[in-house]
């Protein structure tokens, strides 16, 4: 390698010359070298083992010594290079002291001969044909082998070409409308347009795709130009004297100008790439970029040279690569305009000459002619004939070195004010207090470094970013801080609009996205579903979710966990059955069988794609970047926490409008950080990208926080959650066009239809017909407790206009009659035996008449009163209530029928004693204590009943089940045999279908009160419509129309406001269902006869602590008397507990009915994050019931007993006439037409 004689620099260097000489060196230096590569070899290998083995445990954020929750460092390194960096070196340094301490030096030297580079992440880079050897390239994803893309249902990618798949979207009408050209906000990214007048003139980018037909190309704009072109017309203006001048923004060229850089622009940037991956090279180019772009410089490109895990096909020619193979740089006249962009060769051919900045004339001809060679290609080896160094060298002694950092311990911040720009570092201390404070806020512990006047003069400013001391791995906007906001907005956008891959990336991922999203569409049709479009929002994004499993050469080991570890981490935010494309550098595709053995919708990944997106024709380094695209596009997105990679796709996800609470991180402490506002440098600077880079970047002024609420760390934060926040968001942000947005069965989305779905047991709105028209209920109180109302009122106007296929014809016939007895156990037992008979009467068409009131098990409290009407419990005096149910009192029954010209006519001497004991009676009077009240048997009613009505041979406690089939009611031909059979299969029930002939007689008397005929059990497991449409509605009929009084929810939910608020002071969120900042238990005992559902103190605390949170506040239902002696374990455990009786001046208990008690204990627990039961205690079971009403899912509700734990996270079909537990049947999706199923959550 040729030596170059060396001449004083004309511009002072601030730091010694990397090489100092490259005269030969002494004899001796070379016969002690031939001796050293053997043990310098050893020494590296070493080195980097121990590296990576340190690195298994550690990661940067590790050395921070108060490093809070969310991952704020305020002590530690915030980079990939920063104490573990460190480390690796400090062990080099080590070793070498060990083998030779006298010959230290020696050994140094001879290292960095043998390619040692200094200071840098990845110092001993491996050259191209070691790579394709070892590493097999990260973009070669074509080699993957047994890659099929099966999900879950063992399906592969539906195969088709590019052709085809445009075929079925144009002749199916399947594509979506393209999103207006005019509408550049993005989703929950954007602003109005009153807040944006940088965007008025702007228009969305488009992308230009060989093949493609005009429509489907349209289509392919509006989804993925993220960026606008043209630019808003002040954005395109600024810097011109038209416009508001700032020295931060120099005049645009014009199209000419731009192409005489050394006429118009002769100040330059030039710089060195940085040695990692794709993504760190790509950060350092925006801070680059931007920086040449405010100083109104020429950038200078480095040459090409190889970029790590970048290959390209066999047998390319290509020495090398550079920034303009993947970015729109060089062939973009707008950006141009801004920053001319030129070549290593054409900036030493425009200022190599005699008087030029970085002139040669100082060289021989042999090391001008070297220095010329590296302009075409180079390696980052100090051995190799062309090695990088020379050149920047080279630029570095004719230029100003950049003094500025990221890498620790000599972190910057870079700061652009106008006033000490103009005035000198004398104006620091003039600047606003607030924005004094703002800076402070930026740069944290880092050191300010302001912009002058010696920097911007510079005719060459060199940034020496690959080496260790001066590596900008950082995003440009968490390291450069502009004091005015309208400037550094500018900047942003300009890295959005300018800084973007080439076409060819985009249509290929387009390609990819629409076969997802096709396929998506055909799966919901073979389902049944009657879709009519591509399931897409406003921004086009859907049909399928995201992740991105970094694998391969990442060093943080705790991030890189097998892929049923990924499942269990990201579960519920998938919906169970949608397709999740996986963008992998996991070659091995046995490593996702778990992951496919967990999730029921298919595993899609790049290369299912290879034919349709021609991706063989195209060059592999883009596929990374074609797969940052896809994945950024899904619904939901789950990424790898310290990968740059997932970090750009939450970029991307940003500029595409996507809502925060849709991306996610597989590592559980940081499954949730995406979820909160997080300013620069909350965290490690590279790990993840901040919200700040892309939310109101259209506007004037500085964004501190989004406008998406505060959802941060809610683990209740379901996918049922996200959709219905995403829309309720939409629709604040578009009314206009989200009303033009009708869905399948043409229901305009409202903000009321956008809050009917509850948690994971509802279901999309164009899913749901039945909820067009309804409302959530209201609960009528003081304070707002609405969120307690898990009912509709008014339901549908479906549901309204309902009339039963099996309700007797009322006209010119006398009314028909159910009465019925209740039954004898507790209220619960009450409550479900009403329930069936509550049905019963709706299905046949028939008034229902509510027995007398009388004293209940377990519900006489009350001194002055111990009779109860089931009236004093359910709210039926609410007007959607009394509207649709036909019901009367007994008293009214018997005063209407019971007369000489009723239909039941009783004996004129015993119609007083029986109107009186169907007001109130005493069920076997004899052995009650309070005979001084005077009350009637109610015998009387009962014998009256039997003496006028048919009591139907129907029982739900004796293995018969209820089946309502419109065939086998209309003609005695059943419609639907099969599903009749399937219901009642368990348990060797006797099937019975409900006929005419049940419609005969007049009066219809249930004695769900006696044995034989008793009616305790669920009624959804009991009673089957054959017709799911049917069946849904009685299910929604039990929810809207059978709820507790107000006055019930209204004391509740006093306490849950105080539980959520006291949980919030503790960091417990609320969701979005108004559930959660505490949770709850209900821990039977009293008068329980199974004995060993009673379990101990101990035994709950021992079989549950795994459920609760650290410290989290427990609300526990009970009927333990001793409740401050009691639960002294999960007290010890740190959790505040709280009782009923806890708040009897809060809810004024004292006032109420003590009936009630128990009720509002149900409401209470029902709200709980997570639930722990009693199992077979029909109490828990309503709970869990309220709980599935509410949206919950199940797999937050446990039961104490251990055997019993995980009871409720099974899927099980209701067919049984037990009363154990409660179903999913009864709450998840009823508001569809179809039959719940374990395909939907739960």
């Amino acid at each position: 390698m040729p030596s170059p004689p060396r001449s004083s620099p004309h511009i002072l260097h601030l730091r010694t010359p990397r090489s100092a000489s490259r005269a030969e060196p002494p004899l001796i230096i070379r016969v002690l070298t031939l001796l050293l590569p053997f043990m310098a070899g050893l020494l590296l290998f070493t080195t980097v083992y121990l590296f990576h083995l340190h690195h298994s445990h550690h990661h940067p954020e590790d050395d921070a010594a108060d490093l809070d929750h969310y991952g704020v460092d305020h002590g530690g390194a915030n980079s990939p290079g920063g104490s573990a960096l460190k480390h690796k070196m400090d062990l080099a340094h080590f070793l070498i002291e060990r083998y030779d301490k006298e010959q230290h030096e020696l050994g140094r030297m001879e290292a960095e001969a043998g390619g040692w580079k200094g200071g840098s992440e990845e110092n001993f880079i491996k050259m191209v044909n070691e790579m394709s050897h070892e590493s097999g390239g990260g973009g070669k994803k074509g080699d993957v082998t047994s890659r099929n893309g099966g999900g879950g249902d063992g399906d592969a990618a539906p195969k088709m070409s590019w052709e085809q798949l445009q075929r079925a979207l144009i002749d199916n009408n399947l594509l979506p409308a393209p999103i207006p050209k005019a509408r550049t906000a993005r989703g929950f990214s954007g602003l109005p347009l009153d807040q944006t007048p940088s965007l008025i003139g702007a228009q969305r980018g488009s992308i230009h795709c060989p093949n493609t037909e005009p429509q489907v190309e349209e289509v392919l704009s509006s989804m993925l130009a993220f960026w606008n072109e043209p630019r808003g017309d002040r954005d395109q203006d600024a810097g011109l004297p038209t416009i508001e001048a700032h020295p931060f923004i120099p005049p645009p060229l014009s199209h000419e100008e731009a192409k005489e850089p050394k006429k118009y622009r002769r100040r330059y940037l030039t710089f060195e790439p940085d040695t990692g991956g794709w993504n760190n090279l790509r950060m350092s180019l925006e801070n680059v970029v931007v920086l040449a772009a405010m100083s109104g410089r020429t950038l200078v490109l480095p040459p090409d040279q190889v970029i790590y895990l970048l290959e390209g096909k066999k047998g390319d020619k290509r020495k090398g690569l550079n920034y303009h193979d993947f970015f729109n740089l060089t062939d973009n006249p707008e950006l141009q305009r801004r920053v001319p962009i030129i070549s290593s060769a054409e900036f030493l051919k425009l200022e190599g000459g005699d008087d030029g900045y970085v002139s040669l004339k100082e060289y021989n001809a042999t090391y001008r002619d070297h220095l010329w060679k590296l302009t075409e290609w180079c390696e980052e080896r100090k051995k190799s004939d062309v090695y990088c160094e020379d050149l920047y060298d080279h630029f570095r002694d004719h230029g100003q070195l950049s003094p500025v950092s990221m890498e620790p311990p000599n972190e910057d911040c870079f700061l652009f004010d106008e006033g000490v720009f103009n005035n000198g570092a004398s104006h620091i201390s003039k600047i606003d207090p607030a924005m004094q404070q703002r800076i402070k806020h930026f740069c944290k512990k880092r050191v300010p470094f302001y912009y002058n006047r010696t920097m911007h003069d510079a005719p060459v400013w060199h940034f020496e970013t690959m080496d260790f001391r001066y590596r900008l791995l950082v995003h440009f906007y968490a390291f450069i801080f502009f004091t005015d906001p309208k400037v550094g907005n500018f900047y942003k956008r300009f890295v959005r609009d300018f800084l973007r891959y080439h076409d060819e990336v985009f249509c290929a991922a387009g390609k990819i996205i629409l076969a997802l999203q096709y396929e998506d569409h055909t799966r919901s049709i073979a389902s049944g579903a009657s879709a009519s479009s591509l399931d897409l929002d406003l921004e086009l994004v859907g049909g399928y979710s995201s992740l991105q499993i970094r694998r391969g050469d990442l060093q943080y080991k705790e991030v890189k966990f097998g892929s049923l570890e990924w499942y269990m981490n990201t579960r519920e935010i998938w919906n169970p059955s949608e397709i999740l494309y996986i963008a992998t550098d996991e070659r091995n595709q046995t490593f996702f069988d778990d992951f496919r053995g967990k999730h029921k919708g298919p595993l899609r990944f790049f290369d299912d794609y290879k034919e349709l997106a021609g991706l063989d024709k195209i060059d592999p380094t883009l596929y990374g970047m074609i797969d940052t695209v896809v994945a950024s596009r899904g619904t939901v997105f789950a990424g790898t926490w310290f990968s740059t990679f997932s970090g750009y796709i939450i970029r991307l996800r940003g500029y595409f409008g996507q809502s925060k609470f849709f991306t996610y991180y597989s590592w559980l402490e940081r499954k949730f950080f995406m979820h909160r506002w997080m300013e620069v440098g909350d965290g490690s600077y590279y790990a993840r990208e901040y919200p700040t880079g892309w939310t109101g970047i259209d506007g004037d002024v500085f964004v501190d926080d989004d406008t998406e609420g505060k959802r941060d760390q809610n683990h209740n934060f379901r996918r049922q959650d996200m959709e219905q926040y995403k829309m309720e968001g939409l629709i604040e942000r578009f009314p206009e066009e989200m009303k033009a947005r009708k869905s399948i069965n043409g229901v305009i989305p409202t903000q009321d239809d956008a809050q009917l779905a509850r948690g994971v047991a509802g279901r999309p709105m164009e899913e749901t017909p039945a909820l067009v028209g309804a409302k959530r209920g209201h609960i009528a109180c003081d304070a707002n407790v609405d969120s307690l109302a898990y009912w509709n009122e008014p339901q549908g106007a479906r549901d309204l206009a309902f009339v039963s296929p099996f309700a007797h014809d009322p006209s010119g016939s006398k009314a028909k009659y159910l009465v019925f007895t209740p039954d004898r156990g507790g209220f619960n037992n009450v409550r479900m035996s009403f329930e069936i008979i509550f049905i019963l009467a709706a299905a046949l068409g028939r008034i229902l008449v509510l027995p007398p009131e009388q004293p209940m098990y377990l519900l006489r409290n009350d001194g002055a009163k111990k009779h109860r009407g089931l009236q004093h419990f359910f709210d039926m005096d609410g007007s959607d209530y009394l509207q649709r149910v036909q019901v009367m009192s007994m008293e009214q029954f018997i005063a209407a029928e019971g007369g000489p010209s009723g239909q039941f006519p009783a004996p004129a001497e015993k119609l007083s004693s029986l109107l009186s004991a169907a007001k109130v009676c005493s069920p076997g009077r004899h052995h009650l204590k309070w005979d001084s009240e005077g009350l009637k048997s109610c015998d009387l009613v009962h014998d009256y009943l039997v003496e006028h009505a048919v009591t139907p041979n129907i029982t739900a406690t004796h293995h018969q089940c209820l089946v309502f089939d419109k065939g086998m009611y209309e003609n005695g031909r059943p419609d639907d045999r099969e599903s009749a059979d399937r219901f009642c299969s368990s348990g060797n029930r006797k099937l019975v279908f409900v006929t005419k002939q049940m419609q005969q007689p007049s009066l219809l008397y249930i004695q769900a009160g006696k044995p034989p005929t008793r009616m305790l059990a669920h009624y959804y497991g009991y009673m089957h419509f054959t017709d799911a449409v049917v069946g849904n509605y009685y299910k929604r009929y039990i929810r809207d129309m059978l709820h507790f009084r107000h006055e019930i929810f209204c004391a509740a939910g006093s306490i849950v406001n105080f539980l959520q608020e006291a949980g919030k002071k503790e960091g417990f969120a609320v969701d979005s269902e108004g559930a959660g900042g505490f949770s709850s238990l209900h821990v039977r005992r009293g008068d329980f006869q199974y004995k060993k559902m009673r379990v101990s103190d101990d035994e709950w605390y021992s079989n549950t602590k795994d459920v609760w949170l650290k410290n989290e506040i427990l609300y526990i239902a009970t009927d333990e008397k001793d409740t401050a002696g009691s639960f002294k374990p999960l007290r010890k455990a740190g959790h505040k507990l709280f009782f009923l009786s806890d708040f009897k001046e809060l809810a004024g208990l004292d006032d109420m009915d003590p009936n009630w008690m128990g009720m509002i204990d149900v409401a209470v627990a029902s709200r709980g994050r997570a639930f722990a039961g009693t199992y077979r205690s029909t109490f828990s079971g309503y709970i869990n019931r309220l709980r599935g009403y509410y949206g919950l899912s199940m797999k937050e509700s446990y039961f104490g007993q251990l055997e019993h734990k995980q009871k409720m996270h099974e899927w099980h079909n209701v067919n049984l006439d037990t009363y154990a537990k409660e179903w999913p049947d009864a709450w998840q999706g009823i508001d569809a037409d179809v039959a719940p199923s374990e395909d939907h959550p739960f």
